[in-house]
């Protein structure tokens, strides 16, 4: 194995879980250590993990019963970027004018949401200020 610290380049790492709110801490918890990974500040890594909250807390009342919510993060040096999603029931439309949706624009950008064949995906993207540069 090779101890040089390498840079993450286009690493992804997917996750399941059930979805229910006491397994989102789960997500929060990976994606801190994600952030990490791609050498996110402090500050760049408590906002990605608040935002992945939030985008959960968008999507769970929408998730059909017995389903999953499914986050896949992808990992660049100073970026990470997350897409978090569920199986939604029949009908179901994200609240955009609330303040969840209001506190994951200011956490994260761009936040871009899906919806087709019975799923509803947030994605998202976290920077390093000093990386992105």
């Amino acid at each position: 194995m090779n101890s040089e610290k390498q840079r993450p380049n286009g690493d992804v790492v997917e996750v399941r879980v059930p979805a229910d709110v006491v397994y989102v801490s789960t997500l929060r918890l990976t994606a801190a250590g994600l952030g990490a990974r791609c050498e996110l500040t402090i500050d760049d890594i408590e906002d990605l993990r608040l935002a992945v909250d939030e985008a959960c807390a968008l999507l769970l009342p929408h998730a059909s019963p017995g389903s999953t919510l499914e986050a896949r993060f992808e990992l660049a040096y100073g970026r990470l970027e997350a897409r978090v999603s569920i199986t939604s029931v029949a009908g179901a439309q994200l609240d955009r004018d609330g303040f969840a949706w209001t506190v994951l624009g200011a956490l994260a950008a761009p936040i871009d949401v899906t919806q087709g064949d019975g799923r509803i995906t947030i994605a998202l993207t976290k920077r390093r200020e000093a990386a992105a540069r």
